[in-house]
């Protein structure tokens, strides 16, 4: 059976199975862990593959234009990156370790860096004389958003859960919140939070003293939000019961919220600022290049006007 064809751009043709595996790079790249890709596609597949047909066409028009510019790009500049990439591996991994857990062989590799190198070329020269991000430009964006620049008040705590759901019997919801006010009072006479964690808690934390790390708002379930975060460092809280049973909770640690100052902020927002006019320059560029192109798509694949 034949591979339907999506588009074609300048005698080069972009298929459904190709634009498959485009599809799945976009999908990883958003974060979409392998177990649920198969649902994750059922559910946004058809936009994504709109977005393999764009970048498709948007890729082709670039390779075409480097090639008529002639931009090439040298072995020490393979080497560079090469390196590069190398100086990012875990300790004792050589790049065709690497390479080759990825299925992908070193001259692939190379070619790859070969593209990459040449759009890269090609996106510095059209994006040349973008004006420099004003220090208004700056202030705005900070004001505009301020979510971005807060930094949220957190706790950090242990707890140790006696396990108990919600629809169990009056009987053994007692008999639960009788064994954590037991376990309480051996806190209360010294015990070591860690070890009767370890030896009571019915929650996988156990293995870890009980130890949840540091949490925000809205990450617990309320009962246990709101007394995580009215309780004294390194107090014993009274039996909190939830949905999941009764924990005992220690707090070891309180971040107040913070914002991030403009002053800090400024170095960061003007990089970004400065980033994106370049991106929306070489979007230009390429809409351009798309107006003097030949492209042809398959039916349901043409952008809106």
């Amino acid at each position: 059976m034949s591979d339907t064809v999506l588009v074609t751009v300048n005698d080069k043709t972009l298929t459904r199975s190709t634009a498959s595996e485009i599809v799945q790079g976009i999908a990883a790249r958003q974060g979409v862990p392998p177990q649920m890709m198969q649902t994750f596609l059922q559910q946004a597949g058809s936009q994504l593959e709109q977005q393999a047909v764009a970048q498709f066409i948007d890729q082709t028009l670039a390779q075409d234009e480097v090639a008529k510019r002639n931009i090439n790009v040298s072995d020490a500049e393979i080497s560079n990156v090469i390196a590069k990439i190398s100086g990012t591996l875990p300790e004792g991994t050589t790049l065709e370790q690497a390479m080759a857990d990825r299925g992908m062989t070193m001259d692939q590799l190379q070619a790859d860096i070969i593209d990459n190198e040449k759009t890269r070329k090609l996106f510095e020269t059209e994006t040349e004389g973008v004006a420099p991000v004003t220090d208004e430009q700056v202030a705005t964006f900070y004001a505009e958003n301020e979510k971005y620049f807060k930094k949220e008040a957190e706790v950090q705590a242990s707890h140790i859960l006696i396990g108990c759901k919600e629809d169990a019997t009056e009987e053994e919801h007692t008999e639960a919140a009788a064994k954590a006010e037991a376990v309480r009072k051996q806190l209360a006479e010294g015990g070591d939070f860690a070890a009767l964690a370890k030896e009571n808690s019915t929650c996988p934390s156990k293995d870890k003293g009980g130890d949840l790390g540091s949490f925000g708002s809205g990450r617990m379930v309320p009962e246990f939000e709101k007394a995580a975060f009215a309780q004294d460092i390194d107090a014993i809280g009274p039996v909190v019961k939830t949905p999941f049973g009764y924990h005992i909770i220690k707090v070891t640690n309180k971040t107040e919220a913070t914002v991030q100052p403009l002053e800090e902020a400024t170095e960061q927002i003007r990089e970004h600022l400065a980033n994106q006019g370049r991106q929306e320059k070489f979007a230009a560029f390429l809409k351009g290049l798309r107006s003097g192109a030949d492209i042809a798509y398959a039916e349901g694949f043409a952008p809106a006007e």
